[in-house]
C-alpha cells in the first residue's frame, strides 16, 4: 500500500504517515453513507469567557465508559459501536499494530466548518498516543508543524488514512482551516486509544 510521509528524510522526526489508497472507492462510498446517519451534535464550547457552538457537527463512539473532554468545556460520552465502526476499528489496529477503544467523528458540512490550531492531548488518551484518521467526502486542507515551526498542508482525500505517530501530539500541532471555496460536506473519523471505561 502506498504511503507518504509528511516530512522530508533528512527531518529527525517523521510523527506522520499518509495512506491515501487506504480504502477502496466503494469502501469509502459505503462507510460515507453509514457515517451520514451517525448520531451527530452541535456541541457548544467555552472560550475567552464566551459560549459559541463548535465550528461543526461532532458524535463519539467507542468502548463504554470511555468520556472524552476537551476545551475544559465540552463532554463527549461514546454511543455503542457500530458495526460498521467496529469493523473498520479492527481493521485499523490491524493495519497499524496500535490499539484504538475510541473514535471521534468530525463533520464538516461547507467550508465554513473548521477545527483551529491543537494538539490531540487529554489525558484519558494515556501517554504519547498514537491517533488514526480516515477521511471521507469532500477533501480538505490538513496542516500540520512543530510547535513554534512552520506549516505543512496537506489535502486529505477520500478513504485515506493519516496516522499520527506516538510522540506527535507533544511536538507538533494540526488544523483544518476554513475555506471560501465551495466544499461538500467532509467527514473525519479519529480513532483513539483510551485508559478509562471497561
Amino acid at each position: 500500500m502506498q504511503q507518504l510521509t509528511l516530512f522530508p528524510e533528512s527531518t529527525p522526526t517523521l510523527p506522520v504517515t499518509y495512506y491515501p489508497e487506504f480504502l477502496s472507492i466503494q469502501e469509502a462510498n459505503e462507510l460515507y453513507q453509514h457515517c451520514l446517519g451517525l448520531q451527530w451534535k452541535q456541541n457548544q464550547i467555552r472560550m475567552l469567557g464566551k459560549t459559541t457552538d463548535v465550528p461543526r457537527l461532532e458524535c463519539l463512539y467507542g468502548d463504554k465508559g470511555c468520556n472524552y473532554y476537551y476545551s475544559k468545556s465540552v463532554l463527549l460520552k461514546p454511543l455503542p459501536w457500530t458495526d460498521q465502526l467496529a469493523e473498520l476499528r479492527d481493521r485499523i489496529i490491524a493495519f497499524t499494530g496500535h490499539n484504538f477503544r475510541i473514535v471521534i467523528g468530525n463533520q464538516y458540512r461547507t467550508g465554513s466548518d473548521s477545527i483551529g490550531w491543537h494538539s490531540d492531548s487529554d489525558s484519558s488518551m494515556g501517554l504519547d498516543p498514537a491517533i488514526a484518521s480516515i477521511s471521507l467526502g469532500a477533501v480538505r486542507k490538513f496542516q500540520i508543524k512543530p510547535i513554534g515551526g512552520r506549516s505543512t498542508d496537506y489535502w486529505l482525500e477520500h478513504g485515506s488514512l493519516l496516522l499520527m505517530h506516538s510522540g506527535c501530539q507533544s511536538t507538533h500541532v494540526h488544523q483544518v482551516p476554513k475555506t471560501t471555496k465551495v466544499v461538500r460536506t467532509r467527514i473525519n473519523l479519529t480513532f483513539r486509544p483510551h485508559t478509562g471505561g471497561k
